[in-house]
């Protein structure tokens, strides 16, 4: 056996994450791990990459113990991570940052930018070397962390959430070149949500619940509900979009975003609105566009260039990426719950504690975030929760137009449901709400409306009810417009 982990136990400030938890993973094989968010997965991979010391357990490499002291030691032994959350330097290159910490102090860049395109065309990448990280969509950039990964030469390579922001065809290059890897015997551990990509790609699968090792699986002799079972404890059915009033009065915007000829749309209260389209397609920078972040929009008559113009007058964004968008990473859960709303909390200038104390109680209830402890480090929490936190932050706000980028991405089954639950009840109380998103099958159950994006602008609207598949015809332009 490869990997081995035996008894990981791990502690943060008084809470168990990780209880006695195993893992064995064999050279060759894709060894998928899943369960809800704040199972313990991230915790134990980041355990095994050197990012976490473990309290107590051992790490089995080839036979041989480690107990890494850091990620440099890990990458050492072979093993490479590549975090759900993205870890680029935007205001540097692609090439720079594939070869980052490889860098001496005199650079060929010319030679630089030839082993970039070596690794870029390895993830099916095509786009200029030199061409600075800020300036990418999150896809590209999910695919460039994958490279300099595979650049590394590793035996053992995590991927946490690889897909969550990629196209159908992005998502299956990278399936191409996971198999490569495979066949090559590099052990692949693979954490995601979507079970569906569990079962196309990976051997066995281990399954984590309430940090607790509850057993593992030959994939081809299993099922998604016994999966699905096993990581909440009870039976999860498949989501079922509730019928809704749709309001008579709407909003219009028209949307001015660079590299893209203006165009308008609007969205009526109550409506839950779909974007969709690959990446580069213009529903990014559409929904960016209107939040002022990105060009700007016009609102039934009133210009929004700025995010703070866009919130004062009742629009929010939620990101794509939390990480670097939607969260600050060192603040408490209630400090970030509360910081687009101090105005609204303060009265003749002073800050009305009791008034924020009972704004982050609701919002930790609505979205249902555990632990509820307001006082613990946003960055302690999983990746899942830490997106609850993005959308309480959001309606802590008392939006009237509501925008998501990806919502679900790094969001278990279980709470994904919850998820929609909650948007829908906003729905119903009157929100507008715009989704944009890479997943066909969550904007088919979830949206009355979509619109479908294509050379930076929309160029088909699908109206409930929809399948998954005549999303995704529209999408990859399987199914063209009449």
């Amino acid at each position: 056996m490869l990997l081995e982990l035996k008894d990981i136990r791990k502690s943060f400030g008084g809470v168990e994450a990780l209880k006695g938890v195993q893992l064995e993973v064999d050279r060759g094989e894709v060894h998928a791990l899943v369960g809800e968010n704040g199972a313990g997965k991230s915790t134990l991979m980041k355990v095994l990459s050197g990012a976490h010391q473990p309290d107590s357990g051992s790490i089995r490499i080839d036979g041989q113990e480690h107990r890494f002291r850091n990620v440099q030691e890990a990458r050492s032994a072979g093993v490479i991570m590549v975090y759900q959350e993205l870890a680029l330097v935007r205001d540097m290159s692609v090439a720079e940052n594939l070869f980052l910490g490889k860098l001496g102090a005199v650079v060929d860049y010319r030679g630089l930018n030839e082993k970039a395109r070596e690794l870029l065309g390895q993830v099916g990448l095509d786009i200029d070397p030199r061409t600075l990280v800020r300036d990418l969509g999150i896809g590209e950039q999910q695919l460039i962390t994958i490279a300099r990964a595979i650049g590394e030469h590793g035996k053992i390579l995590i991927l946490d959430e690889p897909t969550a922001a990629l196209s159908a065809g992005e998502t299956e290059r990278l399936f191409e070149l996971i198999r490569r890897l495979q066949a090559g015997g590099m052990a692949i551990v693979y954490i995601s949500h979507r079970l569906e990509e569990i079962f196309a790609l990976a051997d066995r699968v281990s399954v984590l619940r309430d940090g607790e090792y509850i057993g593992t699986s030959v994939v081809a002799q299993t099922t998604t509900a016994q999966i699905v079972q096993q990581m909440v404890g009870r039976e999860v059915g498949n989501y079922q979009r509730p019928e809704h009033e749709i309001g008579e009065r709407g909003h219009t915007f028209e949307i001015y975003s660079p590299g893209q000829a203006p165009f308008e749309f609007s969205v009526r209260e109550g409506e839950v609105l779909g974007m969709a389209g690959v990446i580069g397609s213009g529903r990014s920078d559409a929904l960016e566009a209107i939040f002022g972040k990105r060009g700007y929009a016009i609102w039934d008559g009133q210009k929004l260039d700025s995010p703070q113009d866009a919130i004062r007058r009742g629009v929010f964004l939620v990101p794509g990426d939390r990480k670097t968008q939607g969260l600050v990473l060192p603040l408490t859960v209630g400090e970030n719950i509360t910081l687009s709303s101090l105005d609204e909390l303060s009265r003749g200038g002073v800050y009305s504690d009791r008034r924020a104390r009972h704004l982050i109680d609701e919002q930790m209830e609505a979205l249902a975030i555990r632990p509820p402890r307001p006082q613990m480090r946003v960055f302690q929490y999983s990746g899942g929760n830490q997106q609850k936190v993005v959308v309480a932050k959001a309606l802590a706000t008392r939006p009237r137009v509501l925008l998501l980028a990806e919502p679900t991405r790094g969001v278990d089954v279980g709470a994904r449901s919850d998820l929609y639950d909650k948007l829908h009840e906003l729905a119903s109380q009157g929100l507008s709400i715009i989704i944009s998103s890479s997943d066909t099958e969550e904007l088919a159950g979830l949206c009355d409306r979509i619109l479908v994006f294509r050379n930076r602008r929309p160029v088909v609207e699908l109206h409930a009810p929809l399948t998954t598949e005549e999303v995704t015809a529209h999408v990859t332009g399987a199914k063209q417009v009449a």
